[in-house]
């Protein structure tokens, strides 16, 4: 990926998503949107308890705490739909054969980049302040945390958009600070495709994959 994408909005993406996955839960309020809002945020809280775990385990090595972090991350976050999301209208002048390409390697770009900040944990805490139904889109829920430091930094709000595929609650975006960076990458990857076009793209994602693969990053 270009530069533009891989080191601004998508390394905040990165950062943020691998916050709600690794940090300890404490519920701060027992403000509910309703049964929904419970089961998301209980969604939370257990994705978050398995990341800390899997960071805390002395057992696993690097290599095993990476792939097992890939899973979470899976497991978690609805790729595909953030994928065909941040493609945007170009999602439909692509051909079947590069939004297939697109989507394995934008998932597996996110995936990498999550897991090559594993080292980015230094005993932050995940408070969860509440969760809503959203008036625009009854199908997702938003459950509004705040990321607190340990060294005493002002707290972060963030706050994680998920929606149920087949019976299984995804985290769809993350919100920082009131900022989409779900929106905030498809703004970037639409000024990469007009100015290179989805050929050029592609390119670009497979040489920044091919980096961080590597381990040049």
């Amino acid at each position: 990926m270009v530069r533009t994408i891989a080191h601004n909005r998508a390394v905040h993406f990165a950062a943020a998503a691998f916050m709600m996955l690794v940090l300890a839960v404490y519920a701060v309020s027992a403000a509910k949107a309703d049964t929904r809002g419970v089961e998301a945020e209980a969604f939370v809280q257990d994705l978050a308890g398995s990341g800390l775990a899997m960071l805390e385990a002395s057992e696993f090595t690097d290599t095993e705490r990476e792939l097992e972090f890939r899973r979470l991350t899976r497991r978690g976050f609805a790729l595909d739909t953030i994928g065909r999301f941040v493609a945007g209208r170009h999602w439909r002048t692509m051909s079947d054969e590069q939004r297939t390409e697109f989507r394995e390697l934008f998932s597996e770009w996110l995936l990498t980049s999550y897991a090559r900040r594993l080292g980015g944990y230094a005993g932050q805490t995940l408070e969860i302040v509440n969760s809503l139904e959203l008036q625009n889109n009854a199908r997702d829920i938003l459950v509004r945390t705040r990321v607190v430091h340990a060294d005493g930094q002002p707290p972060v709000a963030a706050e994680l958009r998920i929606r149920e595929f087949d019976g299984e609650l995804k985290i769809i975006d993350v919100i920082v600070e009131g900022v989409s960076m779900a929106a905030a990458q498809r703004a970037e990857i639409d000024a990469v495709i007009r100015k290179i076009g989805v050929e050029g793209l592609l390119d670009n994602l497979r040489s920044r994959l091919a980096v961080l693969v590597a381990g040049n990053e």
